[in-house]
Formats: structure tokens, C-alpha cells, sequence
């Protein structure tokens, strides 16, 4: 019994709940005014959905499996991990704070040590808006070489600030080198943008998806109630579906299927 409470007193307590029970009995015994109802109701209705899990899991899941992985060859010259999942502002040089996306890194290491590829190519620099924090595909190097990797298994990119440029310094970075079977690695909701930069910069490469976070789509109750980790899903795809959507009309990405 005290399991399933605990399981409950999760979601009641969270923000998003309150605020949205808060929100609907304003709506029910605090306004008169039709005006604002006609307001409010709609914003309300907007945020509650948003914020279910059921809602939030069904359209990650989408995307997240726009793009299917590769069936993986038996050997690449080159696994490509992108950044963008260590926390600059609660790291330091003895500690490396990751995101989920970690998975990215890992699954770059691992293949390279089980003989699948020869080099690690990490991209990544300093996406920062207001303060210069170390490139992330430093950090990631002295990570890659604490577990196992060799300097010579590694190459970095250190100057790129989204995806679009990951690609464009990737390329940059392979014109001189004889590689040609490439693997690229990063978060499953973000391998449909990705692979779009890199296929218009003329590098043909296959995928290997990670840090999947949709879940199985096994619904109960409570992926009915509002949650805020939920809504911060459904930002996510919302903020990578307008990546997409400017990627394109800025041509810095190829979406064309073959």
C-alpha cells in the first residue's frame, strides 16, 4: 500500500498539478466574465495536454523513430559522437556532471574498444550564449581517454556550435583522411535533424540512435495526470520540431529519403 501512495503523492505534489487544479477551480467558481473563460479554458486544456504523459510520450516517440538505426556493418573507419551532454556549470576538472544524453559517449567508447570502429570523432565546441565554458569535445576526450581509448583512436572537433556546424566541421575534419564507412551517434530525437546536416554536407553516414526517453507506450491512470517532467518532454520535441522546420528553410539540412 505505501508503495502505490508514494507512487501518487508524486504526482500531487508536483507544480504543474497544483497549478492546474489551482487553474481550473479559478475557472470554475472565480469568473464569471465569458471573455475570460473563452481565455482561459483554451490555455488551460493546452497545458494539461502538454503536460500528460500520454500526450508528451506519443508525439517524443514519433520522433524519436523518424529515423530506424542502421543494420550495422561489421567495421567503420569512424564513429561520429555528437555533444551536448555535459553540465559545464556543475562540472570541474576532477568531475564530469553528464545529461541523460551520456548514452552518446558511452555507445562511441564502447564501439571503438569492441573493434566495430577505428576512431572516435567527437563534435562539439562551446555552445554557450553569455560565458566561455571549455569545449565539450575536450572534456569528452580526456573522458574517452580515462576509459581505455588511445590519443590516436580519438579526434575532436572542438569548434562547432550546433548541429549544422557539427557536420560542416566533421566534413572539414575527414577532407585529408581516408574515411569513408562512418557511424553517427546521438539522441534518437535528434537523429532525423542530425543525419539531414550531415547528408547535406555530403557525408553519407549510418545511424546509431540512443537515449531513447519515449518509453514503451504502456499507458495506465497516471499517464493521464499532468506532470511536469512530462511537459518538459513535450518542449523538447516541440524545440527540435522547430530545428527541423528552420534547418529546412535555411538549407542546412537534406530530409530527402532515397
Amino acid at each position: 500500500m505505501f508503495f502505490y501512495i508514494s507512487k501518487m503523492i508524486t504526482f500531487l505534489i508536483d507544480p504543474l498539478f497544483i497549478i492546474l487544479v489551482l487553474l481550473l477551480f479559478f475557472l470554475l467558481k472565480g469568473t464569471k466574465r465569458i471573455s475570460t473563460r473563452l481565455i482561459l479554458y483554451p490555455i488551460f486544456f493546452v497545458l494539461y495536454l502538454f503536460s500528460t504523459g500520454y500526450f508528451a510520450d506519443s508525439l517524443l516517440y514519433r520522433l524519436e523513430h523518424i529515423e530506424k538505426p542502421s543494420r550495422l556493418q561489421d567495421h567503420y573507419d569512424a564513429v561520429i559522437v555528437l555533444s551536448g551532454m555535459t553540465d559545464d556549470g556543475n562540472s570541474d576538472v576532477d568531475r564530469i556532471e553528464f545529461s541523460g544524453a551520456v548514452d552518446r559517449i558511452l555507445a562511441g567508447i564502447n564501439l571503438v574498444k569492441q573493434g566495430r570502429a577505428d576512431v572516435l570523432i567527437i563534435s562539439g565546441g562551446d555552445g554557450s550564449l553569455l560565458q566561455q565554458n571549455n569545449p565539450e569535445a575536450r572534456v569528452l576526450r580526456d573522458f574517452s581517454l580515462q576509459w581505455g581509448l588511445s590519443q590516436k583512436q580519438i579526434l575532436i572537433d572542438d569548434a562547432s556550435r550546433n548541429t549544422y556546424e557539427n557536420a560542416v566541421m566533421t566534413a572539414k575534419l575527414l577532407e585529408n583522411r581516408k574515411m569513408k564507412k562512418l557511424l553517427l551517434v546521438t539522441s534518437a530525437f535528434h537523429m532525423f535533424r542530425a543525419r539531414g546536416c550531415f547528408k547535406k554536407v555530403g557525408l553519407d553516414v549510418d545511424i546509431y540512435p540512443v537515449d531513447y526517453m519515449a518509453g514503451n507506450m504502456e499507458n495506465d491512470f497516471r499517464s493521464f495526470l499532468p506532470a511536469s517532467v512530462s511537459l518538459a518532454k513535450a518542449n523538447l520535441v516541440i524545440h527540435e520540431l522547430i530545428g527541423i522546420f528552420i534547418y529546412s528553410i535555411t538549407a542546412r539540412a537534406d530530409y530527402t529519403i532515397i
